[in-house]
């Protein structure tokens, strides 16, 4: 009698035990399900970021001018947002991208930074435009948004060159229908930045045909 009953103790301690495991092992199935399925509503949770609308190539400088072409406010999943992803556009005014920025991508802060100390540096910067063939020589095709540039003149009198603005900024460069070139195609129109004193002089050497540029490099 007295192992029979020892018997039915041992039964009775491997089902308890049995239906403990099975509720710890539910219990851990139903905490995972939840995990995963928060994870997933999150990750269909919409949130509206900042994305590039177009093409923003590396040197542009972001200003009241073109913001609305290059940013658009857009409500994404927020599971594809980047971790620590933030962007202001009121603090981006003045800022240029370190890389050319594809259509859609997501705007970060780290994306941007300051554009050459030469604007920086400028007492009264303004933004200038040219055509290739408003000059008497020009580097066609190889100029991009964030190059450094000298703009020379040519005197009609004598025919040597003198220096007219140095250290100009290349804000812009566009192909002959107006598009925003970054890496590839030739661009013929730019716009630049350079001191308002030197704009006048800029504009005369343009009239005259006489303005040629050169690229610095580094």
């Amino acid at each position: 009698m007295r192992k029979e009953n020892n018997r039915k103790n041992e039964t009775v301690k491997v089902k308890i035990g049995l239906f403990v495991s099975a509720l710890i092992t539910a219990a851990g199935v139903f905490a995972v399900m939840t995990y995963l399925q928060r994870q997933a509503l999150s990750d269909f949770e919409k949130k509206e970021v900042y994305v590039a609308a177009s093409v923003i190539p590396k040197g542009t400088v972001i200003d009241d001018s073109n913001a609305g072409e290059y940013l658009v406010l857009k409500s994404v999943d927020a599971g594809s947002i980047p971790d620590h992803a933030a962007f202001d556009p009121q603090t981006a005014s003045g800022l240029s991208p370190v890389y050319d920025i594809s259509s859609g991508t997501i705007l970060t802060d780290n994306m941007f930074t300051c554009p050459d100390t030469v604007i920086s540096e400028m007492e009264e910067p303004v933004m200038a435009g040219f055509k290739a063939d408003d000059l008497s020589k020009a580097v066609s095709g190889i100029l991009r948004a964030g190059d450094r540039i000298d703009i020379c003149c040519v005197d009609p009198e004598t025919g040597k060159g003198e220096l007219l603005c140095e250290n100009v900024y290349v804000v812009s460069g566009y192909d002959g229908y107006g598009n925003v070139i970054s890496d590839t195609g030739p661009a013929v129109m730019f716009n630049i930045y350079l001191e308002s004193k030197d704009a006048p002089a800029f504009y005369e050497g343009l009239a005259s045909g006489s303005l040629y540029v050169v690229r610095r490099c580094g």
